[in-house]
């Protein structure tokens, strides 16, 4: 097999060789420039399909690089390098060199432009930056306020909520956080992010839930809802001691509408509905529970240095009782002074 044009042999395309080919066929092409245009509020850049989350301009470029490139009819890039030099704080030199599968043959291209870095603002920016939302989730305490760690607390999971929601959707965020009186106030951009938050506090922190509408505006023609959520979190929480149907609980955990604890002075385990708040009061919270060193044990009772009195403390040992160091928690109540075990 020869070339047609040229009468030299070897694989050819169509009727002519590899060489001849290229110099009637532009395998690959750039324009003079690419613009790049990055949202000056997050990490984003915007592509023919809307806005998309990246690493770094490094790859903002390659992938704006890749884009541009115009392909031989049935071409495809199988490699392509890169180099950038800076020309000004806008503008990069780029130097492409490209390996191109055309007509089951390998083509080697190189290639030249300039990539122009502009700032803008992507949709979902533009919405936070001019406070947009769809829902608030009203975090409240017990008794007009609440308390500092279970602030913080409530702060952390929906920060990692959202920012576990936004890798599959950059619309998900919170345009806005406020301390108000009794609590906390998140401004949510999508109303599933926030009821779906909403809903994890109700049942890992047994909170108190309640949801309502008011009337947006109009779209489309169609009537455009905002929703609130409110959770209100009960006066204890996990790890504290409270007291419940005469008996004194640690809780262990609490779940929609139900609370789970031990009680400290035989070792039962109990679980109950919380259907009147006012049934449950707290006795300590889990920061007040004190800390004693043991001093010595025996089958049934345990000496401690209640770190208080700095006297020594005789307490029973409650049923299955194990520690695992030199200091046991002591929770003093005016029932008498009970130790808790350190598997519960």
């Amino acid at each position: 097999m020869f070339c047609v044009e040229c009468g030299r042999e070897g694989e050819l395309i169509g009727s002519v060789c590899k060489e001849c080919f290229t110099k009637k066929n532009v395998v690959a092409s750039l324009p003079d420039h690419v613009d790049l245009t990055l949202c000056a509020h997050c990490s984003s850049m915007e592509t023919a399909k809307g806005w998309k989350d990246i690493g770094s301009i490094r790859e903002a470029v390659d992938e704006t690089i890749r884009s541009s490139v115009v392909l031989l009819k049935g071409g495809h890039i199988s490699d392509m390098r890169i180099e950038l030099s800076q020309k000004d704080e806008r503008n990069l030199q780029a130097d492409v060199s490209l390996m191109v599968s055309a007509h089951g043959a390998e083509f080697e291209s190189r290639l030249s432009t300039i990539v122009r870095i502009k700032r803008g603002s992507c949709k979902e920016c533009s919405k936070q930056q001019g406070s947009y939302y769809e829902a608030i989730l009203q975090v409240r305490g017990p008794e007009r306020n609440l308390p500092e760690r279970t602030e913080d607390e409530v702060q952390r999971l929906v920060r990692d909520r959202v920012a576990s929601m936004r890798k599959g959707s950059r619309e998900v965020f919170i345009s806005k956080v406020e301390k108000v009186k009794g609590g906390l106030d998140f401004y949510f951009s999508r109303i599933p992010a926030a009821r779906t938050i909403a809903r994890e506090l109700e049942s890992t922190m047994c909170a108190e839930y309640k949801e309502s509408s008011s009337l947006w505006g109009k779209r489309d023609g169609k009537d455009i809802y905002r929703m609130t959520f409110m959770v209100r979190f009960q006066v204890f929480s996990k790890g504290d001691i409270i007291e419940h149907d005469s008996r004194l609980l640690l809780v262990t955990g609490m779940s929609k509408d139900m609370v789970h604890g031990i009680d400290i002075s035989n070792s039962e385990e109990r679980s109950f509905r919380l259907q009147d708040p006012g049934a449950c009061k707290l006795v300590k919270p889990k920061s007040s529970i004190l800390k004693a060193v043991v001093v010595a044990e025996s089958e049934k009772e345990i000496q401690v240095l209640d770190p208080e009195t700095m006297k020594t403390l005789d307490v029973r040992k409650p049923v299955g009782f194990s520690r695992k160091g030199e200091q046991v928690r002591l929770v003093k109540t005016k029932e008498g002074s009970f130790v808790l075990s350190d598997s519960w």
